[in-house]
């Protein structure tokens, strides 16, 4: 008896959150959601894949009369910086205070 999987590609994940297919793809590639990975690059997400992808990007309401909180809704962690990002920031000039996240 063989296991049946739903499985989406970027474009219809795309379509289904309102981003473009190169956003999705982009979140994958940088490895900040689960995906599935076939032959040459080809991409595909499970359901629960996309409800990951969801988590990752919500952001939660606060009231009104509720202080500011500096805590996110999830964990951060998978948008550390890469090899990439961290050159581009040595590159500029720096602002006080940027010492302490290196």
């Amino acid at each position: 008896m063989a296991t049946q999987y739903t499985t989406l590609t970027p474009e219809e994940v795309a379509e289904a959150l309102g981003a473009s297919p190169w956003w999705v793809r982009e979140q994958a590639r940088r490895g900040r959601i689960p995906h599935l990975l076939f032959g040459r690059g080809k991409i595909r997400f499970l359901p629960e894949h996309v409800d990951a992808l969801v988590r990752l990007v919500t952001v939660e309401g606060r009231q009104p009369d509720d202080e500011p909180s500096v805590e996110a809704s999830v964990d951060l962690g998978a948008l550390g910086a890469t090899v990439k990002s961290i050159r581009a920031h040595q590159r500029r000039p720096h602002v006080q205070g940027d010492a302490q996240l290196y």
